[in-house]
């Protein structure tokens, strides 16, 4: 390798949410350790780029998006879905649609239960979350919608969680039409109980979409940022094999790390770096050529994910003032004048205040799908906190972002089933690191999550279908035919998206359950190698994402800053 390869103590892979929060803490740590933070695109500074209203897009664009697709999925009728991974300083955080949700206490304590740790419990993560928080209140006059209380949230962390100053009147109406049908309102999404109507937090401030990146603001100088660098493998010393030493480039590069080198690449991309160095399943990497540094079989499988729909309705023009707006490019070009100005105006309002509802079903817990879970599932799925499935008001109007011009007044509800159960993986289909790994969640594999998505969209649509939200209907654009079993299958079939809730590829726990790295984050077999991202969490957990993601790099951050003593 040469004695001219860079030299650091540390050594991060990826710049999401998770691998942000972990360099963060390291270089902040009192001995001030050299810390380099490895991401493979770039900076993601445009300002355009963080545009609040037009959060749906920024998935859309090639610079801030590996452009995924899974493999055709079986169970829905052969379509291969997008599987959009953020790309440059920020991770996913720069693309995906700014939800700020904590999740259930019961998710983390049972996290804690499955890898033998408390340091995950709802306890420590509470604490954690509000270390990275700065949560912005609320005016009085929304209190109706939300009034959380200040000792369950930060006030002083850099990541600036927050809501649009001016909230759309569709927003009300919608939600009020749910919570008078029966919807319970829940004043704070985030005290660890999520069961309820909720107005969502974003991280979103101001009207500027808010990304991990902020955690690198001020940083001091220990800690360097490497951007446009993609990483092809780890590289171990020659005199111990399973000692991770630093990282190749697909330049072939080499960087070494004197303690550690971690992955935060996510779950798609984590599993295929540990494979592309020959750790993972034997056979796969026979096939492909992979000298077999460590048999680990269980890299890259268990990947799990939510999925949604989103039936739309046209609704009558005193509804909504979207489609006003999305018909006249000059209110388009005078938004984007004031935004630029001083970040205020529709940009950002548009669908940037939403409300999601998190619940239960009694239905799905009398069926014979349920029953014939594992009593371990059962047990978790009936834990006080823990919904089992999300609607989310309020959100965009797909056919208003593909063709503005034609925009009618519309309501999209979506609806997401949230542990379904299928279990899916990761796979090399190369052993170039330029090519892509091959992603299978296997969505609708497992027939408890046909029956969930069933019974969570007839509870929605009894909603739909009553005076309070038909008054105002003139049509339904796309929604299932009928609430038939059938016609409900075959409408998730047809319409599902992913919501990119990648999770549990290389889980956390202990090495007779199917785990991959232990509970201080290592590698199992491996020395200086650690994984701290979404793919080490051993459930999905019943929540939108981004803040479990954050919440693993800090931890992983205290556990190694307190493993060397670097806040002594």
């Amino acid at each position: 390798m040469g004695s001219e390869a860079p030299e650091y103590s540390i050594i991060v892979v990826g710049a999401g949410p998770a691998g942000c929060a972990l360099a963060s803490r390291l270089a902040r740590s009192a001995k001030r350790p050299n810390v380099l933070l490895v991401e493979a695109g770039g900076s993601n500074d445009d300002p355009n780029v963080k545009i609040d209203a037009e959060r749906w897009l920024h998935r859309m664009q090639p610079n801030q998006s590996w452009g995924y697709k899974t493999v055709p999925q079986e169970h829905l009728n052969g379509t291969a879905l997008s599987y959009d991974r953020g790309k440059g300083l920020g991770g996913t955080s720069s693309i995906n649609f700014s939800v700020w949700n904590v999740g259930p206490k019961d998710d983390f304590d049972e996290i804690a239960r499955i890898v033998g740790d408390v340091e995950w419990d709802w306890d420590h993560a509470h604490e954690r979350f509000k270390k990275l928080e700065s949560y912005h209140r609320i005016p009085d006059d929304f209190k109706d919608y939300l009034d959380p209380s200040p000792k369950d949230h930060g006030s002083s962390g850099p990541l600036k969680i927050g809501f649009p100053a001016v909230w759309e009147k569709s927003h009300k109406e919608i939600t009020d039409i749910f919570a008078a049908s029966g919807y319970p309102k829940n004043l704070d999404l985030n005290s660890g109980n999520p069961l309820g109507l909720s107005v969502t937090p974003a991280t979103a401030h101001k009207g500027t979409r808010v990304t991990a990146a902020y955690l690198l603001h001020d940083a001091p100088d220990n800690l360097e940022i490497l951007t446009n660098t993609q990483v092809a493998r780890v590289i171990f010393s020659p005199d111990e094999p399973l000692k991770a030493i630093g990282i190749e480039t697909i330049d072939g590069d080499k960087i070494l790390a004197t303690h550690e080198v971690v992955l935060s690449a996510g779950s798609l991309d984590t599993a295929k770096l540990l494979m592309l160095s020959g750790i993972g399943d034997a056979t796969q990497l026979n096939q492909f050529n992979i000298p077999v540094r460590l048999d680990l079989p269980y890299v890259g499988k268990g990947l799990k994910d939510h999925h949604h729909i989103t039936p739309t309705w046209k609704r009558a023009p005193h509804t909504t003032d979207r489609h006003t707006y999305y018909q006249n490019p000059d209110l388009q070009a005078a938004a984007r004048k004031q935004w630029t100005i001083d970040q205020t105006g529709p940009l950002s309002e548009i669908a940037c205040v939403c409300t999601v509802g998190f619940f239960k079903s009694d239905a799905v817990y009398q069926s014979e799908e349920f029953r014939a879970l594992p009593e371990d599932r059962k047990r978790h799925l009936l834990m006080p906190t823990v919904p089992i499935y999300e609607v989310y008001l309020n959100g965009p109007n797909v056919d208003h972002l593909i063709s503005p011009a034609t925009a009618e007044p519309q309501a999209s509800i979506f609806i997401f089933v949230l542990n379904s159960e299928n279990s899916g993986e990761v796979t090399l289909q190369s052993a170039d690191p330029t090519v892509p790994a091959l992603f299978d969640p296997k969505f609708f594999s497992h027939p408890f999550g046909r029956r969930l998505a069933i019974e969570a969209t007839r509870h929605v649509f009894r909603v739909v279908e009553g005076d309070a939200f038909q008054k105002d209907t003139i049509g339904v654009l796309h929604a299932p035919k009928s609430m038939s079993e059938e016609d409900i299958l075959d409408y998730w079939k047809e319409t599902t998206s992913s919501s990119w809730h990648m999770t549990g590829t290389v889980k956390m726990g202990k090495k007779t359950e199917k785990a991959c790295v232990d509970t201080d984050f290592r590698v199992m077999g491996t020395k200086g190698l650690r994984v701290a991202d979404m793919s080490v969490v051993p459930i999905l957990p019943n929540s939108h994402t981004q803040s479990t993601a954050y919440l693993a790099g800090a931890t992983a951050g205290d556990k190694i800053v307190a493993e060397y003593g670097w806040d002594d």
